[in-house]
């Protein structure tokens, strides 16, 4: 019985063929996630909060009915979270 070639992670019993398609999806998976760039004066909720001194879940209801009553804006943008990039809600006085 005829054993099969083990494989590794780096792709090495891969066949020459294979090869510029082995850089391809290397360069295709290795991009990051876009980010916006967050204009002055936009905060997110835990910002507002912190600067009020408030919790967040307390600040959550004030800053939902001042946009409920069109006192201030609110927009997403893509923000760096940890290692992930989230789209978190940002607030901003009108």
């Amino acid at each position: 019985m005829k054993s099969r070639p083990s494989t590794t992670k780096g792709g090495g019993n891969l066949p020459p063929s294979l090869d510029p398609d082995l850089a391809k999806w290397c360069a295709a998976l290795s991009t990051q996630a876009a980010t916006d760039e967050v204009p002055p004066g936009w905060l997110r909720m835990s910002e507002i909060a912190a600067l009020l001194g408030k919790s967040e879940s307390h600040m959550a209801k004030l800053v939902r009915k001042a946009a409920d009553q069109g006192r201030c804006e609110t927009a997403m943008f893509r923000v760096p979270c940890g290692q992930r990039v989230l789209a978190l809600r940002h607030y901003k006085l009108k």
